[in-house]
């Protein structure tokens, strides 16, 4: 179930909340999904790009706070790619990878082990003659992959035919599955996730504040981490993007709320210390 309409926040409501963070920039990260946050959703994930405008803002961001992270499915190299900013550190494949600037892609260890199972069903799901002409697209992220049916022309058809041709496969292999904006993630069984490694990268970095943007239930992790912190006496902001595909759940976790990849642009001005 999605949810149809959500409150938007007023600008007085975003400015006063955004302020602490804004008066203290050399103590706070600023964590941004990279998907339906700072690129609109496109039909085919290849698609996908940074508007300029919002492109220049989160470089300008990069030079202002203590951290500037892109946290996305993609793999982090991908994400670098779309965001065409090398100095930004990157979390990728839903937190199974971190990139900091100048370094080269780290894979957490934890997922290691499972990385042969993932190229087991990756060569099965390739191997099914259905996928022809189901118009589902199979992601490989190494130590994860995809199955995305945006395109396919019955997406309720395509997720049932998902979960009817390959569920078992994938609990024979002791993997795991998360639903996705019209994907469905298969990755293992361990406790990584976004939110694990945002907060594994604020511990790193010893920030004192925070702010999260998201608008998928991959997000909900990572906002759910910032709630915890923020009960530790840590400042912290969640915005949440709304969307015609937004999860039902997602602001119960968000401190506001904006519409769409413009609203996300406001959030971005105001954080950049720009006049609206």
């Amino acid at each position: 179930m999605k949810q149809k309409k959500a409150v938007t926040s007023s600008l007085d409501e975003i400015e006063e909340t955004l302020e602490p963070i804004i008066n203290d920039p050399g103590n706070t990260a600023i964590f941004l999904d990279l998907d339906g946050t700072l690129a609109p959703i496109k039909p085919r994930p290849e698609e996908v790009a940074v508007p300029p405008e919002v492109s220049k803002l989160v470089r300008k961001l990069g030079k202002r706070y203590l951290a500037v992270t892109v946290v996305s499915g993609r793999p982090a190299t991908e994400a670098k790619r779309i965001t065409g900013n090398a100095e930004l550190a990157y979390i990728g494949n839903h937190g199974f990878e971190t990139m900091l600037p100048g370094h080269a892609v780290v894979v957490c260890d934890e997922a290691q082990p499972y990385v042969p199972k993932i190229r087991e069903l990756l060569e099965y799901a390739r191997s099914q003659a259905e996928m022809v002409d189901s118009g589902i697209w199979l992601e490989d992220k190494t130590a994860t992959m995809s199955f995305h049916y945006r395109r396919a022309p019955d997406h309720d058809a395509a997720y049932e035919f998902i979960k009817k041709l390959f569920l078992p496969k994938i609990e024979k292999l002791g993997l795991t599955i998360i639903d996705g904006r019209k994907v469905v993630e298969v990755r293992p069984p361990v406790e990584v996730n976004k939110g694990v490694a945002v907060g594994a990268l604020m511990d790193r970095l010893q920030v004192r504040k925070a702010l999260y943007a998201g608008d998928d239930t991959t997000d909900i992790d990572a906002l759910k981490e910032l709630r915890k912190r923020c009960r530790r006496k840590q400042l912290t902001v969640g915005v949440g993007v709304i969307s015609d595909e937004m999860p039902l759940t997602l602001p119960r976790y968000c401190d506001l709320m904006v519409e769409r990849i413009s609203g996300m642009e406001m959030i971005l001005q105001l954080l950049a210390g720009e006049e609206l």
